[in-house]
């Protein structure tokens, strides 16, 4: 006799849908205080760029580190849960990236720039009123930038002791580096300072002003690498690159590939000199020396007639008048015939030669160049510009001076985050 099995459906226990008013609360709490904020945007305007300065900034982070220590003891009240609980944290970070989505599709003015100033009389608009122009210095931004650093301290708070380490390292360097971004920023300094070449600059510009400082730069050189430059054709009626000012037809000089083709003829650069000064009446010769330019020795063949030009080009600087290429007296789509001439070189890298003292003693010498700042004390010193119409030959360089004092507190942050990260990495799904 065959037993008779009975196949029971599994089915499992599903729970009812509920409405999920833990995020329904969180959002309308989260978008009062914005409305709020955004109110007080409207009434008083930006906030002011030294609310939080020192030591009104010492006493926010005391009065931040109490609340969230309160939250240890606290953990089981209503406020705290709410504060710490997944729905608040998910709606806020959803807050906080569409006011970076308002940043990126909107064009922001710096922080404590005056939008009198910027904009113009009547400029007035509504998205200029309600922040969106100076999105991190305005009001409902600040509302949502406090209640992070609140839920956020609580969380690590409450969390501490318990054996999550990933999480504790996460949250709290993310906490220092939030805290250090706020709260410094009125105590950041941004100084611009003009340094000539050989001379010795302690004093900074401020909106047309000076304000000494407490360093000097001393200018000993300003070094300049380009790349080659490129060849144009130009209408000599006009003036202007040919075929039209927003497409000209160009050929980038590359001395391993000198043959090309440029509109309707052969070119071939029969000699290139990245350093060349003028030799005769119409010839240039390799030099190292200050106002040197670059030349080409270069034979252009038009495809058509077979006709062959050559002679000397150089965009010229300061010291060097430029030289260009007549390519005969042209035709009928052609009238006034074509010119070809050199583009001025672009930039590859552009360095200043600096020695910097401070007024305890400290001396450093070293290469300022594009994100290779020099640190002199609490300073940090970026190459910011130089005299474009000189190029090579600028006998001055812009630097921008930056102090923050809470930079560490920022690097603290950093290292306890990128910690937490390797560890979520190691831990796998445990």
């Amino acid at each position: 006799m065959i037993p008779r099995v009975t196949f029971l459906e599994s089915v499992p226990n599903r729970r009812p849908w509920q409405w999920p008013w833990g995020y329904v609360e969180s959002a309308v709490l989260i978008g009062a205080a914005v409305v709020g904020g955004f109110i007080a945007q409207w009434r008083l305007g930006p906030m002011p760029g030294d609310l939080l300065a020192w030591p009104r900034n010492l006493i926010a982070l005391g009065a931040l580190m109490a609340l969230s220590l309160l939250a240890r003891p606290l953990r089981a009240s209503k406020f705290f849960r709410f504060l710490t609980s997944v729905p608040f944290s998910v709606i806020l970070i959803c807050a906080m990236a569409l006011f970076a989505l308002v940043m990126g599709l909107v064009p922001q003015l710096a922080p404590k720039a005056n939008l009198g100033s910027v904009l113009g009389p009547g400029q007035d608009s509504p998205v200029a009123r309600l922040g969106f122009l100076q999105v991190t210095s305005s009001w409902p931004f600040a509302v949502l930038y406090l209640m992070t650093l609140v839920g956020l301290g609580a969380t690590v708070a409450i969390g501490f002791g318990f054996r999550r380490r990933v999480f504790l390292l996460n949250h709290l360097g993310l906490w220092l580096i939030l805290l250090a971004a706020g709260l410094g920023a009125s105590d950041r300094q941004r100084e611009l300072m003009r340094v000539p070449e050989g001379g010795v600059e302690w004093r900074a510009s401020r909106e047309g002003e000076f304000a000494e400082l407490d360093l000097a730069i001393r200018l000993d050189d300003f070094v300049m690498e380009e790349y080659p430059a490129r060849l144009a054709l130009v209408n000599p009626a006009t003036g202007k690159p040919w075929p039209s000012e927003s497409a000209p037809a160009l050929f980038q000089i590359e001395p391993k590939s000198p043959r090309g083709r440029l509109g309707g003829f052969d070119i071939e650069v029969l000699q290139f000199l990245a350093r060349a000064v003028p030799v005769g009446e119409e010839g240039f010769a390799g030099a190292v020396v200050n106002g040197a330019v670059q030349a080409a020795l270069v034979k252009a063949t038009d495809r058509e007639t077979g006709q062959s030009f050559e002679g000397w080009l150089t965009a010229g600087n300061g010291f060097v008048g430029p030289s260009s290429l007549r390519l005969g007296e042209g035709g009928a789509d052609r009238p006034h015939g074509l010119v070809l001439a050199m583009t001025q070189p672009e930039p590859k890298l552009f360095l200043s030669k600096v020695k910097v003292f401070t007024k305890d003693g400290h001396e450093a010498q070293a290469n300022v160049s594009v994100n290779h700042p020099l640190r002199a004390g609490d300073w940090l010193i970026y190459q910011r510009d130089y005299d474009t119409s000189a190029g090579p030959l600028s006998r001055w360089s812009g630097f921008e001076l930056i102090k923050d004092r809470w930079l560490w507190l920022a690097y603290a942050g950093f290292a306890l985050w990128s910690m937490g990260c390797l560890g979520l990495t190691m831990g796998g799904r445990k």
